[in-house]
């Protein structure tokens, strides 16, 4: 028999038998002990508790377990694990504020905390806004905010659907203002005659014909390579003072480090926001200021600005379409204390939700959005900007019907055109928006291609292309809004650049315009 050894320096060796017989079988007769390490202090009621399933070293059979049995407190109920019936409500958890690790309790079997992230970028729901903590713009959902509250809010559920954006963009077309999606040219939906000469032109820069000064082209050869060309520059007749000169070869060098800086996104595989920063707003601001700034016409980066009002959405099979985002505005931007700025605040201050886009985002709410930007990485899926331009420009124009009833103005103005651009990677595409009122449709044609970043000069292209997009805002968006829904003289507001006044510039011509700050 294999016995402990417990000899001290006086004792002898002892049995285990012999060792049991000076232990009691009872449970109760064994003085109370405190386990250390955060173990439970045992005392007569714990002991009790447990008494009826104890079992002596004797009573147990080899190869033998004691029967199980829940456990119970001293008023005789059954008591649950203390993990399955956590102290927090189970409708908290998941929610803004709630500890995902739990509390420490001594009676507690410690265990790490559990962080589950589903994606869905690729996913468009077409649900009513909710409270489950949906990161809209990147498409990350918490499945914890998602399934908290799974059995109380089972009948909405029920009713949420995710969809692909190829599903969503054919139920857009079967909304009560169906959007519908044309080619250019396209046989069954004509192009708008509003958008004819804005469309002549940029497509006249494609052919990349005097995009660049003559003054900066011993610097440009090298660089340009094959692209090198006669047509690239202006004809040396075109006189430039110093300033002008100075001003092209800024502009020259800012192209130059957009074209690295468009190569580095790309090879690094970087996330919209970096395209955004070192790409993006670089060409829009080197195609808007000076000139064009000081004539109203300004950008600003929306990403975080949402559709306020969801009765501004697509009506879809009876739900709305989810609030998307898109990344730029291209807008009317008055200067400070002027005429126009005074009118467009008091616009506002008549509106119930305060702002005249269909975002109440306080920094863009009285400047007037005329041309809206939705980015999207090289790898991205474009049916995703599709819907998320449909949705949008849904908004946009129910938006503007909200602006013209007042003046009654709704059957003496039409609808403008409303120019979207779709970045797809280096490469940027315009879009024409029209409604047609009378059908409750809308129909985006696409596409015209504005340039692409991966070349000197397709930047160069773009930033001709902007310019004249902002010429169309300042001579056209511009004038309908103050006479349609400021229901004004454009100049008693300083505003005087009418069409009738002044002839549109040539498209080519748009490069060589001041670009001191």
């Amino acid at each position: 028999m294999i016995g402990f050894d417990t000899r001290s320096e006086h004792s002898e060796p002892r049995s285990i038998e012999t060792w049991l017989s000076e232990h009691p079988d009872h449970p109760k007769s064994y003085e109370p002990t405190i386990c250390l390490n955060n173990k439970r202090k045992r005392t007569e009621a714990t002991d009790a508790v447990g008494s009826s399933t104890r079992h002596t070293l004797g009573d147990i059979q080899p190869n033998a377990m004691p029967p199980s049995s829940p456990t119970k407190d001293p008023s005789g109920r059954s008591r649950k694990s203390p993990r399955k019936n956590p102290t927090t409500p189970k409708a908290a958890r998941g929610r803004p504020g709630y500890q995902t690790e739990p509390p420490q309790d001594d009676e507690m079997t410690p265990r790490a905390a559990v962080h589950k992230i589903s994606l869905l970028a690729d996913k468009v729901v077409l649900d009513p806004p909710n409270d489950t903590g949906v990161d809209v713009e990147h498409g990350m959902y918490d499945d914890a905010s998602r399934s908290s509250d799974s059995k109380q809010k089972s009948s909405k559920q029920s009713s949420q659907r995710n969809l692909s954006p190829r599903k969503a963009r054919a139920y857009m077309q079967g909304a009560e203002i169906s959007v519908k999606l044309a080619k250019i040219p396209s046989n069954i939906y004509p192009f708008p005659p509003a958008a004819q000469t804005l469309r002549d032109d940029l497509e006249a820069l494609q052919k990349h014909k005097g995009l660049l000064e003559m003054s900066i082209r011993k610097f440009a050869r090298d660089k340009l390579g094959n692209d090198d060309e006669d047509a690239l520059y202006k004809s040396e007749e075109t006189a430039n003072t110093p300033e002008q000169t100075f001003d092209h070869l800024q502009t020259w060098n800012t192209v130059v480090n957009i074209e690295a800086a468009a190569e580095e996104c790309e090879v690094e595989d970087c996330a919209e926001a970096s395209w955004n920063a070192e790409v993006h707003c670089k060409i829009l601001r080197e195609a808007l200021q000076g000139h064009w700034r000081s004539n109203n016409i300004w950008y600003r980066d929306i990403t975080t600005a949402k559709i306020f009002d969801k009765d501004l959405l697509p009506q879809v099979s009876g739900l709305s379409a989810k609030s998307k985002l898109v990344d730029f505005a291209i807008m009317v931007r008055p200067q400070e204390s002027s005429p126009l700025e005074d009118a467009l605040e008091r616009k506002c201050d008549a509106m119930a939700s305060k702002t005249i886009n269909q975002t109440d985002a306080s920094y863009i709410r009285n400047k007037p959005i005329a041309i809206s930007i939705e980015v999207k990485r090289p790898a991205g899926n474009e049916d995703v900007s599709v819907v998320e331009l449909q949705t949008w420009v849904t908004a946009h124009y129910n938006m503007l019907k909200i602006l013209l009833r007042p003046s009654n103005a709704l059957g003496t103005f039409e609808m403008p055109i409303l120019p979207l651009i779709q970045i797809q990677g280096h490469v940027w595409n315009l879009w024409i928006a029209e409604c047609k009122t009378a059908r409750n449709q809308i129909i985006i044609h696409r596409r015209i291609c504005l340039g692409s970043t991966d070349k000197i000069v397709g930047i160069y292209q773009i930033i001709a292309s902007v310019k004249r997009l902002a010429q169309w805002v300042a001579e056209e968006y511009q004038l309908w809004w103050i006479k349609a829904i400021l229901g004004t003289n454009p100049k008693t507001l300083d505003v005087n650049r009418d069409r009738e006044d002044n002839n549109l510039v040539s498209a080519t011509e748009l490069v060589s315009a001041s670009v001191t700050a």
